[in-house]
């Protein structure tokens, strides 16, 4: 038979779709082009008019966009993905790879027992799927990734809190030269094993102990590799700019790209100060320091109570933590320091950046472990306290009781800072990240009150951000969701719609994708997001889970870099 005449059989074809390619806008609210997409074997073969060309699956996109997957460069779902592989609140957004490892945790690697039993206590639900914390690096953590599934792909990235607890457990000091040598190893193995960098979370502990030096010689060693440095700043209020300052130092000291998470000015009074901050990047930038920052598309974060309280009792971890807090003497420390918290060397205190009845009226409380807690689900402080009680003896019960460990939403800012969201939106190396978890409704995932951008980050920015204020156009947005964190992760295969690419993608209706989590509904999904291809198979086929798990852990070893 004449091969010319052989008419070759794709995968699947997309059809009559709006393509943007995720580098930006072509031209100002045109981003797109009108062509088919041809898919073999998990890759795009081929643009263009394909309606002579048949294929095993068509899908009709007429009067959708079809853009890369969505790369959520921030995310914390390094246990969630383990309790439940199909990653449910995120590949429904169009999410197609979760950047793991954020703010300091990371699941690996476990060289001590202190490492191993902090990550315990932040993976109650292991058990009841029949699962326990046996893996101990890197490479074995993906391995239970890979034996269990998984809907989307997996970045990993290496948290500096259990490479310190591995060396130094929970205690509050500078490392001796043995412990600095010892933790740079630990970092050096993840690398080696596919890490792609290094992240620190300095307002929780014990990434708060460390100290500039400490961690500007950790990133040396995943700068050798080709690493980025991600990290939640140890000041995002009042003391934002010095916490800046201190960030992009460490990325003049060790030549490591430098990622911002969430970068914002917490509290009305400070939102203005992007206007010092955005300046001072791109000053770094020009200076040769490789900076870009995330921002989750909301005027509230989440964080966790036990960072309310100074430095000093963190020191042994939560449970010592929950232990002093049941000491007299200690609590009245506490309020004192609370109510002052001048009086405490580089602290930020939220109260720093609104006034204690604004943060008791204003917090909400997102899940507690233990069952008689559980009523203060989605309740303030001052909505769960009794009405006798006094709010600062309310926090510190709760957290004893709760083993030092409570999750709460909190304002950011107020009506004052939108208009400094939308400018750190438009900002060029700004990208989105959700700050959240791979959730369900169903399941231990399904409880609590959590915050709504698991569910809602990148279908929010498309309706209302883009489609509704115009704050972004629409091929600016989707570079900052596909391109622009591909490019910084050094993910050369994806990111982007070009022949030769991996095949995750999303098509979704412009007109009506929303997001639909609220803070009094948090699990809810969105819509308007149609379809979602994982390495080219359908994981949301008609806005519905197909129960595929195609995702892969990808790792900085498989990239020149």
């Amino acid at each position: 038979m004449d091969s010319s005449c052989h008419v070759s059989i794709m995968d699947l074809i997309i059809k009559g779709g709006k393509l943007i390619d995720g580098r930006g806008d072509r031209v100002p609210y045109y981003p797109w082009v009108s062509a088919d997409l041809g898919i073999e074997e998990g890759k795009i073969v081929e643009i263009g008019d394909l309606h002579r060309t048949t294929a095993e699956k068509t899908i009709d996109a007429q009067g959708m966009v079809v853009c890369p997957g969505f790369i959520d460069i921030h995310s914390h779902s390094d246990v969630t993905l383990l309790l439940n592989p199909k990653a449910e609140s995120k590949v429904r957004q169009g999410v197609t790879t979760e950047v793991l490892g954020s703010c300091g945790e990371s699941a690996y690697p476990l060289a001590g027992i202190e490492a191993r039993k902090q990550l315990e206590s932040r993976s109650p639900n292991l058990p009841s799927y029949g699962l326990s914390v046996e893996w101990k690096t890197l490479s074995e953590y993906a391995d239970v990734i890979v034996k269990r599934g998984v809907a989307c792909n997996v970045v990993p990235i290496t948290g500096h809190v259990p490479v310190r607890l591995s060396v130094m457990g929970w205690e509050k000091r500078r490392p001796t030269e043995t412990e600095l040598e010892q933790m740079k190893s630990l970092v050096e193995e993840t690398m080696l094993q596919g890490s792609f960098g290094f992240s620190t979370g300095l307002i929780y502990s014990p990434s708060s102990f460390a100290d500039i030096d400490e961690i500007a010689d950790l990133c040396r060693v995943a700068a050798k590799h080709g690493g980025i440095y991600k990290t939640h700043m140890r000041g995002g209020g009042g003391r934002v700019i010095e916490a800046l300052k201190e960030t992009l130092e460490i990325g003049r000291r060790s030549g490591i790209h430098v990622h911002v998470h969430h970068h914002k000015a917490m509290g009305d009074q400070n939102a203005a100060k992007v206007k010092i901050t955005l300046p001072m990047i791109e000053e770094s930038i020009s200076a040769g320091v490789h900076v870009t920052v995330d921002m989750y598309p909301y005027m509230a974060g989440q964080g966790n109570l036990n960072a309310a309280l100074p430095p000093w009792i963190h020191e042994g971890g939560p449970k010592e933590l929950a232990s002093r807090l049941k000491e007299r003497d200690v609590r009245e420390r506490l309020k004192k320091e609370m109510v002052e918290p001048e009086s405490v060397p580089q602290w930020e205190s939220y109260v720093e950046q609104s006034g204690w009845e604004t943060c008791w009226s204003g917090w909400r409380i997102v899940s507690c472990t233990k069952e008689k807690n559980k009523k203060f689900e989605g309740k303030s402080i001052a909505e769960a306290k009794p009405e006798w009680q006094d709010p600062f003896e309310f926090l510190f019960d709760l957290l004893a009781d709760e083993d030092g460990s409570v999750p709460f939403i909190l304002p950011d800012v107020g009506k004052v800072g939108e208009e400094f969201l939308h400018m750190m939106m438009r900002h060029p190396v700004m990208m989105v990240g959700s700050d959240g978890y791979a959730l369900a409704p169903y399941g231990p995932l399904g409880a609590g009150m959590p915050h709504p951008r698991s569910y809602g980050t990148f279908p929010r920015v498309l309706g209302r951000y883009v489609r509704d204020l115009r704050v972004l156009s629409l091929g600016e947005a989707i570079r900052k969701m596909t391109f622009l964190p591909a490019t910084t992760l050094g993910l050369t295969d994806r990111g982007v719609i070009e022949e030769g690419k991996i095949a995750d993608l999303v098509v979704f209706d412009p007109a009506t994708v929303a997001d639909c989590a609220t803070y009094a509904s948090p699990h809810s999904y969105p819509i308007g997001i149609v379809h979602v291809l994982v390495n080219g198979k359908l994981v949301i086929e008609n806005s519905e889970h197909t129960e595929a798990l195609p995702g892969r852990v990808l790792r900085s070893t498989d990239y020149k870099r």
